[in-house]
């Protein structure tokens, strides 16, 4: 009779990842996607002129980004919004916009628009439009 002299031998099991070092890779995957996308981003601005993407179902409730192509100003607009509803059937929106330009100068600006409706399914029709902030509606 011959004697089966085996071993059980298991390799090592591969050293594990920290989940720190996970959740950095993760993150720059992420980035190198993004920065992937940018010329696609540019090209949708160039053909179109602006980007809109809605906030919300009030009125006017989007963040926008568009070119800015006048003889002495250059750049990019950005403008995002914030709705209040100070009553049931009334709705104060507020635009924040912010300039990116590389000829030219501009302050950021804010804007109110206050919208109201008879019912909820009714249209919306506006009230007010005023250059200040709609914090005191």
């Amino acid at each position: 009779m011959t004697q089966n002299n085996e071993t059980n031998v298991t390799p090592p099991s591969p050293p594990k990842q920290s989940r720190a070092r996970r959740t950095g890779c993760a993150a720059l995957v992420a980035l190198w996607f993004l920065l992937l996308l940018t010329p696609c981003f540019c090209l949708v601005l160039a053909t179109q002129g602006e980007i809109a993407i809605p906030q919300g179902g009030a009125p006017g409730q989007m963040m926008r980004i568009w070119l800015i192509m006048d003889a002495d100003q250059r750049g990019l607009g950005v403008s995002s919004t914030t709705a209040r509803q100070p009553a049931e059937n009334a709705v104060c929106v507020e635009s924040n916009t912010r300039f990116i330009l590389w000829t030219g100068s501009a302050d950021p600006a804010v804007s109110c628009e206050c919208y109201e409706r008879d019912s909820a399914e009714a249209e919306w029709s506006l009230i007010s439009v005023a250059n200040v902030s709609c914090s005191g509606d």
